[in-house]
């Protein structure tokens, strides 16, 4: 209910609530909004990049080496900060990654083959036809090991734009944009686990995937307790951190585990509130707050409960975690990864292939991958647009998903780790190239708006 309904006279903010809610409230709805994260992102990039190109470039690499240990005894681990959050935190948002794939495999966008068919094959073009590029414009030898680098859509900068535009795209373009970036992100997380993992040990392995049965076993049986898959994360992160493969796929293999059904149906729900709420209003008096009346408060947490045993576990965990991962842990990733030194040397020909080929893959490879693999599948009656996108839309999506930066600085430290120069020329294609891709998506959104508007008035 908007507060505009709400009776004046039933209200029981205080005064001075009431005289700040007009502030408040704006602020609330844009940190709610899909475009707070991609300002979040620009914020910590922009700062990262002024850092390492001012007097202040030491002191961003020290935050970046900065040692961070956990001690027990004589048991010790021993990061850094960049470390921390590129294998450990950014574990958390491939686990809401994970959530979110698996709703939409399950009940969303994803879940119908038919329907999901021309998000499917616009992005196997967004992968391959920027692999492809990169591998074409990138000099031979270490060079080419950072081909996965252009393959993934950034969600958060992308849907971003978009709601920048507001009504001047269609709603359902940002439906596929973001069913495109989930399935860009499940290629990316299959090329990190597969081509940038360097040795194996089984054992570790072994152990991680009895744990991550268990993990099953429990969903199986029942188990909705959250210590219950927390503990087990935290052990299948340990031990696939020591296998050699990513630790962060320890996040989307967790996602998989985590229930989708709810402790109990909506009949129990609505049999449950009833209760309450007639126990709530036998004891009511309008002239106390609910702070003076200790049962009511009880009654009121009970109902809190109740409505979280009626959701999904899967639903629940996602909404609580999505919002803070996005405004803290992705800008802090984008603080300690983005920050590259920018010289008179970082654009010559010489010894740049990387930045030219990232570059190129992501504005060039990504919008005619997706535009083409969409022509193909729509030529073949596969699928059919929407009503109101136009193929110019699409077009103009195909560039938006050319803004690769998250999951791509994630891809260039893993291919480049040991090669600080050829990564440094991956974060400046990836920057510019993102930069370039949503420009120009932004202004093709507009021209095709422009010419639908023309078509609907003759």
């Amino acid at each position: 209910m908007k507060h505009s309904d709400i009776d004046e006279k039933e209200r029981d903010h205080a005064p001075l609530e009431r005289s700040f809610e007009k502030v408040l409230t704006p602020f609330d709805r844009f940190l709610k909004s899909q475009s707070a994260a991609g300002i979040a992102l620009l914020i910590a990039v922009v700062s990262a990049i002024l850092l390492a190109n001012s007097n202040y470039q030491t002191l961003y690499e020290s935050i970046n080496q900065l040692p961070l240990s956990i001690e027990l005894g004589e048991w010790r681990v021993s990061y850094s900060l960049h470390y921390w959050v590129n294998d450990g935190l950014m574990t958390l948002f491939f686990f809401v990654l994970g959530l979110e794939i698996k709703q939409e495999s399950l009940v969303g966008d994803l879940a119908n083959v038919r329907s999901a068919s021309l998000v499917l094959f616009m992005a196997i073009g967004g992968m391959l036809v920027p692999a492809g590029i990169y591998v074409l414009i990138a000099d031979s030898g270490d060079a080419l090991r950072g081909w996965g680098i252009p393959m993934a859509t950034d969600t958060a900068f992308a849907l971003a734009i978009l709601t920048l535009l507001n009504d001047k795209v269609p709603r359902s373009l940002a439906v596929i944009l973001s069913a495109l970036a989930i399935v860009d992100d499940m290629g990316a997380v299959m090329v990190i686990s597969i081509f940038y993992t360097e040795q194996i040990d089984l054992i570790a392995l072994v152990i991680a995937f009895m744990v991550l049965a268990i993990l099953f076993l429990g969903n199986t049986l029942g188990i909705r307790n959250a210590l219950f898959y927390a503990t087990g994360g935290i052990l299948l992160w340990w031990f696939i951190l020591h296998s050699g493969v990513h630790a962060t796929t320890a996040g989307i293999l967790l996602a998989l585990t985590i229930p989708t059904r709810a402790y109990a149906e909506k009949g129990w729900f609505i049999r449950q509130m009833r209760r309450l709420v007639n126990r709530f209003e036998a004891i009511d008096e309008p002239k106390q707050s609910i702070f003076k009346k200790n049962n009511q408060h009880k009654l009121a947490e009970q109902a809190h409960q109740i409505a979280i045993k009626s959701t999904t576990p899967l639903q629940h965990w996602s909404s609580q975690l999505d919002r803070p991962i996005s405004l803290t842990i992705l800008p802090l990733f984008a603080f300690l990864n983005a920050g590259v030194a920018i010289t008179s040397q970082s654009f010559t020909m010489t010894g740049s292939s990387v930045m030219l080929a990232t570059g190129a893959g992501l504005v060039i490879g990504k919008v005619i991958g997706i535009t083409l693999f969409a022509w193909i599948c729509l030529r073949l009656k596969i699928a059919q647009l929407p009503q109101e996108i136009t193929f110019t839309h699409i077009t103009g999506l195909g560039l938006l998903a050319g803004i690769g930066f998250t999951m791509s600085l994630f891809i260039s430290a893993l291919a480049f780790e040991n090669h600080p120069i050829l990564l440094g020329q991956a974060k400046l294609g990836i920057l510019i190239g993102s930069l370039v891709a949503g420009i120009l998506g932004a202004l093709v959104l507009l021209i095709a708006n422009k010419a639908t508007s023309r078509s609907v008035n003759n």
